[in-house]
Order: structure tokens, then C-alpha cells, then sequence
């Protein structure tokens, strides 16, 4: 299916490595606008592959040249302590087709591992010059639709929690994900304690509590992901709290992992810290925030961009997440809040869900129309109506790309 559009002479045409320090990425099946990436294609953007699955690259066609540039495909691997991609491996070029307008690129990653890849266009041996507006990655994968969840609760949480205890929450945790993400099988959830890891117990004893950001670098726990045992279940790490201002839990936007290590944890905190105080967070609140920071682990942004979605050098024009059944808020948009937590340092691309103090209340969002969704970035203590019909087919799309 894929073999035509891979070009056989690959000897013959220069590597064109990207230019522009690869800032900024491609996510598949993302329906934001993604302007800045839209600008940078040509000279390079980076996207996470998986084994086995097909990926469609469109953009489109600039009728002022006369035939698609070509595309050329990267494996990367960053500099140790440096977090940029220098080192990069080629993968293959692939020719483009037009259909309907676009130019179309389809390969499949035949790699074993999953890997993050840049790439380049490239015409007469430099960088195409064409526009290349609009571009979409789409992607299918391999994978079934089922999982698993597994439950870490790190340090003394389990002796400070009040009004329930982790065994309900466990309960209450697989029904609400059963019932919420409906485009998929939600098989078992599992419950794990740090303190009994086979390897890492001793570094988290259960008398003691655990902030993430403080108690170890590592403020997302990922050593604790892929769990002996059960190493493709999803994992959600429970800490005391967070040691960021109101933020309730975190979670990498479109994580891609599944199996340990680095992106492969959502983070959550049975408390929340404020300026001047802690606060118990109620056994719902930890559900809903579980189940928010899902949604960003398969790739869904925030329905309306708030604090900390747009970092140094972000794009603005990704002020929603494009889907068509999920309304917008402009007020939020607007608000003093959308700059209040853009310095939390935790990566590019994690994002958090925010409790609102009542002194902070100088909108009420629950009147936005948005607000219902489990994607709204605050909490807004109302009531959520889940995810929408386009959000759960992108659920559904994301989990069957990885590995599991």
C-alpha cells in the first residue's frame, strides 16, 4: 500500500537536515489549527511514531509550483542533558501525490520501538519553498481498543486521604472511566504501592508524604511507569500534592507510552496546595482530574487554551482544540487567568488542570459553554458531561497507535 510512495533512489538525493531547531511538533490526528507548525514544515518539525502504524501527512498545494517537493523522513535522538534533537538518522524519502488539492504523503513506521522522527521538504536539493498551510497528521494504528489502569499511591496518601479510602477510590475510578470513555474497553484497573515495588520500594517509604516537584526531581514520577507485571497498563501516580500552586494533576500531551519510563505517567495529588494553605482534595475532584489527565496522556488539548498551554515560543493560533462539537470560551481566553501559570517547569508539553481560589473568581466559567467538558482546564466544582462524540473517536484513534 505504502511502497510507491517511497522513493527507491535514495543515493541520488542530498539530506536536507532541519534548520530551525525543531521547536515545535506534530501530533496525530490533531485537529487544532497549528499555524506555527503549519510555517515550519519545511524546515523541520518533529512527531512521535509507533511500530506498525500508517501515518497520511497532507498540507495544502501551492499551485505556483509544478509538482510536490519531496519528503524526508529523520529518526532523532537528543543530546544527553541537552533535550534538542542534534543527532539525526535517515529514515527515507517519500514522494507526494495530489488529491484534492493537497499534497499526500503516506508511510509506515516499520520500526520496532516507538521513536521520535523530524522531517524536512525538500525541492532541487534545498528547502521547498512553497506555502504549506494547513497541514494534518493523520494516524492509524495497530493496537487494540482495550486497556488497563493502574493505580500507584506514593508515601502516606493512603493514611491522609479523608472521607474514602483508596480501595473506593479505586471503585469509583474504574465505573467513571468505564462509563466516560465510552470509545473504548476499560478492562481492570489494578492498585499498586510505591514502598512495595520490586526495585524502587525503598526509595518511597509508606510513613512519609511525597510532593511531586519536591521530593524528587522528576516531578511526574516516570520511573514508577510500566509497573512489573503489568508494564502496558496506563499509570496514575498518586502523590500527597503538587508542589505547583493549584494545580491538580499533570500529564504530557499525547504521551505515546505505555510501557515505563519517561511520559509514561499521569500524575495526581490527593491534596491541593494554595498560597497559604493545603486543602483535602474530595474522592470526585481526583476522579475527574484522573480522567482529565487522561485525556491530554492520549493527545485531547484543553477545549479552550488557558494557563500553561501556551509556552515560550507557543502557538497562539492553537486557542482551542479544532474540533467542530466542542464549543469555545472567550472570556477565558481573555481572562487574567490565561497568563497566570505559563512559567510552571515541568516540559513543553505538559499540561496541568487548575483549581480556581473564589478570590480568583472574577468570571464565573461555569457559564461557559465549554465548561461541561472534562477538558475544560479548571475546575469549575460543576458538574462534567464527559468527553464529545469527535473527542472520543480521537480517544479510540490514539489509544490503537500505541503500543500496549
Amino acid at each position: 500500500m505504502f511502497s510507491a510512495c517511497v522513493v527507491d533512489s535514495e543515493e541520488k538525493i542530498p539530506n536536507v537536515y532541519p534548520n530551525n531547531g525543531l521547536r515545535f511538533r506534530l501530533f496525530p490526528n490533531d485537529a487544532a489549527v497549528n499555524d506555527s507548525a503549519s510555517a515550519n514544515l519545511s524546515h523541520g518539525l518533529i512527531f512521535m511514531v509507533h511500530p506498525n502504524a500508517t501515518y497520511e501527512l497532507s498540507f495544502d498545494a501551492d499551485t505556483s509550483f509544478a509538482e510536490a517537493p519531496l519528503l524526508q523522513l529523520y529518526r532523532t535522538k537528543p543530546v544527553e542533558g541537552d533535550g534538542n534533537y542534534l543527532n539525526l538518522y535517515k529514515v527515507k524519502n517519500v514522494s507526494g501525490k495530489l488529491e484534492e488539492g493537497r499534497y499526500v504523503y503516506k508511510f509506515l513506521c516499520e520500526k520496532s520501538v516507538s521513536e521520535t522522527w523530524a522531517l524536512t521538504l525538500v525541492q532541487h536539493g534545498t528547502y521547498y519553498e512553497g506555502t504549506t498551510n494547513n497541514v494534518r497528521l493523520k494516524g492509524d494504528g495497530a493496537y487494540s481498543d482495550r486497556m488497563s489502569l493502574n493505580l500507584i499511591v506514593v508515601g502516606n496518601v493512603a493514611a491522609k486521604i479523608k472521607g474514602f479510602t483508596i480501595d473506593e477510590l479505586a471503585e469509583d475510578l474504574l465505573a467513571s472511566f468505564r462509563e466516560i470513555y465510552s470509545s473504548i474497553k476499560i478492562d481492570t484497573l489494578y492498585v499498586n504501592y510505591a514502598n512495595e515495588h520490586p526495585t524502587l520500594g525503598s526509595k518511597y517509604p509508606a510513613n512519609e508524604p511525597w510532593y511531586a516537584g519536591w521530593s524528587s526531581k522528576d516531578k511526574m514520577v516516570s520511573e514508577l511507569g510500566g509497573w512489573p507485571g503489568i508494564e502496558n497498563a496506563l499509570d496514575m501516580v498518586l502523590v500527597d500534592y503538587i508542589i505547583d500552586e493549584d494545580v491538580l494533576g499533570y500529564s504530557n500531551l499525547f504521551s505515546g507510552n505505555m510501557g515505563g519510563g519517561a511520559g509514561s505517567t499521569v500524575v495526581l495529588g490527593a491534596f491541593v496546595k494554595g498560597a497559604t494553605s493545603v486543602r483535602s482534595l474530595e474522592k470526585n475532584e481526583i476522579v475527574t482530574t484522573a480522567i482529565h489527565e487522561t485525556g491530554h496522556f492520549f493527545g485531547l488539548r484543553h477545549t479552550t487554551t488557558a494557563s500553561g498551554d501556551v509556552f515560550e515560543g507557543g502557538d497562539l493560533s492553537n486557542k482551542e482544540d479544532g474540533f467542530e462539537d466542542t464549543p469555545f470560551c472567550e472570556q477565558l481566553w481573555l481572562s487574567p487567568l490565561f497568563k497566570k501559570r505559563s512559567d510552571l517547569n515541568v516540559g513543553d508539553w505538559t499540561m496541568s488542570r487548575i483549581k480556581i481560589s473564589a478570590a480568583e473568581r472574577l468570571y464565573d466559567f461555569r457559564k461557559c459553554p465549554d465548561a461541561s467538558n472534562v477538558m475544560f482546564p479548571y475546575d469549575t466544582e460543576s458538574e462534567y458531561n464527559g468527553f464529545s462524540e469527535q473527542q472520543l473517536d480521537f480517544i479510540r484513534a490514539t489509544l490503537t497507535i500505541y503500543p500496549h
